[in-house]
């Protein structure tokens, strides 16, 4: 019988042309790096811009055409070939796997997939070492996958310390001296979601190597719209949830585990990914793989995974520094022209503490949610956050959409 989960394959499931659906983008896939951004060639790859005037990646990213493709090639492949499709799959995983890696400056033996940030963020609170007394630091305002994974811990002892925040900004000096002896772990939203404030990891990380704590990240919020190279940032752990920013069907995650973090987490969960390879199913020897990847269990979402390749691709080709330099400027045209028409606009025209993809912004005379159906009235998706409006515009937006918001908000009626 063929092993099932040796990786890599057994010699008899090893992917051929016959078996392995090709995922590589063609050289022409995408437009020339001299194109705009926010020009037709680009906009073509969004369904979305046919219709809507879409500035809501912060909820979810509009699936790209050839991601759709891509998925839907590979489940009619396994339609034709059933299970002489499968084994192709698992090098698609780890080829996707060491492309992520590179987009965030990581080996690829640091990273392993995941479920979802929640599920990412609970196998690192399950799998450390913990004492009755130990804590956990977290902003008040972040999001919950990155607060009650921990919270599940308190029955053990450990106590979940939350910070303070005012107007939507996380404080690194805040943060920093919620800190004691007994702080093991600090998890943070590297961009907060009901806020758009960007978290310096350089110096809270270094503060928190200084103190021997941990740092776990959320990026789900940063990574695709802003550039991020681990290797240069003192994190331990960087979760991404890639159906946001990174434009990939839900149920694509990944999990960078750094050095500190790997000779401290144990298994919490085991399965037959995260064993060293084998040709029977009766061979249940517990010998976990190296690497990060031994954090995975079982079968994954292959397909879903399919498509975050191929939207991963058009990322890369856009250009990581064009991408956030267009996210930035949008989120500043939208800062500017709310507050001109007077809104509240958390983080003010001086974004520095708020350069992230994320506008949030409170209008003078109407709620949020009335805001936002005015807004859809008008062709214009966004969300309503906490008491706010959010807006979250990516690089292929254009100015023209930015203003139809801008004068949606205006006009509204006194």
């Amino acid at each position: 019988m063929p092993p099932r989960f040796a990786l890599p394959p057994h010699p008899m499931l090893t992917p051929s042309p016959l078996n392995m659906p090709d995922t590589t983008m063609p050289p022409d896939a995408f437009p020339a790096t001299n194109e705009p951004l926010d020009g037709s060639a680009w906009r073509a790859h969004f369904p979305v811009c046919d219709d809507l005037a879409y500035l809501d990646h912060a909820s979810l990213g509009p699936t790209p055409r050839l991601t759709a493709r891509a998925v839907a090639d590979s489940l009619a492949e396994q339609g034709r070939r059933g299970s002489l499709a499968h084994a192709g799959l698992h090098d698609i995983a780890d080829a996707t796997r060491a492309e992520f890696a590179a987009y965030i400056g990581a080996s690829p033996d640091r990273v392993a997939y995941a479920a979802n940030a929640s599920a990412a963020i609970s196998l690192i609170a399950a799998g450390l070492p913990w004492q009755a007394g130990d804590e956990v630091v977290v902003p008040a305002i972040d999001f919950p996958s990155v607060v009650l994974p921990w919270m599940t811990l308190q029955g053990r002892g450990v106590r979940v310390r939350t910070v303070a925040c005012v107007d939507g900004r996380v404080d690194v000096d805040a943060l920093l001296a919620a800190c004691g002896a007994a702080t093991r772990v600090m998890c943070v939203s590297w961009v907060q979601f009901s806020s758009g404030c960007r978290v310096d990891l350089a110096r809270l990380g270094a503060a928190c190597r200084q103190r021997g704590i941990l740092l776990v990240v959320d990026g789900v919020q940063g990574v695709g719209a802003l550039r991020m190279n681990v290797a240069d940032l003192p994190i331990d752990a960087l979760v991404v949830h890639a159906y946001k920013w990174m434009l990939a069907p839900q149920g694509v995650a990944w999990l960078y585990v750094g050095d500190r973090l790997a000779e401290r987490l144990s298994l919490s969960a085991a399965g037959p990914r995260s064993l060293t390879p084998r040709d029977s199913y009766f061979d249940h020897r517990y010998e976990p793989r190296a690497g990060a990847a031994r954090f995975e269990t079982g079968i994954l979402g292959f397909h879903g995974i399919v498509g975050a390749r191929a939207s991963l691709a058009l990322l890369r080709a856009a250009g990581p520094a064009r991408v956030e330099g267009a996210v930035l400027r949008h989120a500043g045209h939208l800062a500017r022209g709310l507050l001109d028409a007077g809104c509240h606009v958390q983080g003010g025209a001086d974004r520095g503490d708020f350069a992230s993809g994320i506008v949030v912004f409170r209008h003078p005379r109407h709620d949020a949610a009335t805001c936002r159906q005015a807004l859809l009235r008008a062709g214009v998706v966004t969300a309503a956050r906490e008491g706010h409006v959010r807006v979250a515009a990516h690089f292929y937006n254009t100015d023209a959409e930015i203003e139809t918001l801008l004068r949606t908000v205006r006009d509204m009626p006194a």
